[in-house]
């Protein structure tokens, strides 16, 4: 606090309570203990809320990487198992098929239904896994 502001607010003093406050009066430095001890505790309380949004922040990141380490994960045993059973299901139509030409059409057939099934499941999955990390970060903010 400087000196023109020590004088205004004696002044005002003055005006609104008609006690005459000097600038060098010793309730001045009460004020200005006052200002210093506020101060103080201002810069405490935003050092402490410093700390808390680091921590926080932190504990954010460890959750993001979490919930993709599992949405990875979720997404590598949905490719598996589309996997195997699209080896199975080619297995069994090579089995069943009596001639090379229904062989080719079926295999044809269902190898691009299958692919397309396989896509739309893995474009769905990957979709959800996003749409649920989304969920995760506006609920940690």
């Amino acid at each position: 606090m400087d000196a023109t502001e020590i004088k205004r607010l004696a002044a005002e003093v003055s005006v609104q309570h008609g006690i005459r406050i000097d600038p060098d009066d010793p309730i001045m430095a009460v004020v200005t203990l006052n200002r210093l001890v506020l101060e103080a505790t201002l810069a405490e309380g935003v050092a402490s809320v410093r700390k808390m949004a680091e921590e926080l922040n932190d504990a954010a990141a460890r959750l993001q990487v979490r919930a993709g380490s599992t949405v990875a994960q979720e997404v590598r045993e949905s490719v598996a198992a589309i996997r195997s059973e699209l080896q199975r299901d080619i297995g069994q139509a090579q089995s069943g098929a009596a001639q090379l030409g229904e062989l080719k059409r079926s295999r044809s057939r269902w190898s691009k239904v299958r692919w397309i099934a396989a896509g739309l499941m893995s474009g769905a999955a990957l979709f959800a896994g996003g749409f649920l990390a989304s969920l995760w970060m506006r609920y940690l903010k």
